[in-house]
C-alpha cells in the first residue's frame, strides 16, 4: 500500500487510522505510542494541540499520551509524549513534555527506584527540550 501522504497530511485523523490499521496489522504483537510534534500537525482539522492530541489517543484506545509497560524482570519500559505544537513555548520542533507526564514519571521512577534492582527505559520522539529535563 501507498502511504505517502500529502503535505500538510501529518497529525490527521485519517494519517492515525491508517498508522492504527498497519500495526493492528502484526497480529498478537502488543505495541504501544508516544507522540512527536508531527503528529500535532493537522492545523486544518484540529484547533487545537489539545483537541488534535485527544484524536490520537483515541484512535489508539490510549487513556493518557504516556505509558509504561513492564518487559522483564525489573525492567521497565516508559514513553512520554510530546503535547504541544502549536502551543509549544519556544519552537514547533521541540519535543514538550508536559507538568502532568513529568510528575507521572517522577513518581514512576521513585516507585521503580535503581537501589531497589530497577532498569528503566525511557522513549520520548526526540531529545526533550523545554519541559525542564536534562
Amino acid at each position: 500500500k501507498d502511504s505517502r501522504y500529502q503535505p500538510g497530511d501529518a497529525g490527521t485523523s485519517q494519517c492515525f487510522r491508517d498508522a492504527k490499521a498497519y500495526l493492528d496489522g502484526f497480529a498478537g504483537i502488543p505495541y504501544d505510542l508516544v507522540t512527536g510534534n508531527h503528529d500535532l500537525e493537522a492545523l486544518d482539522e484540529f484547533e487545537t494541540d489539545h483537541d488534535n492530541l485527544q484524536a490520537w489517543m483515541d484512535c489508539f484506545h490510549k487513556p493518557t499520551p504516556q505509558f509504561h509497560r513492564y518487559v522483564g524482570e525489573k525492567t521497565l519500559l516508559v514513553g512520554l509524549s510530546t503535547v504541544q505544537f502549536r502551543e509549544a513555548p519556544y519552537s514547533s520542533h521541540e519535543v514538550h513534555i508536559d507538568d502532568k507526564q513529568i510528575e507521572w514519571f517522577q513518581q514512576l521512577v521513585e516507585s521503580h527506584s535503581f537501589e531497589d534492582g530497577w532498569k528503566i527505559l525511557v522513549f520520548s520522539h526526540a531529545p526533550i527540550i523545554g519541559s525542564g529535563l536534562r
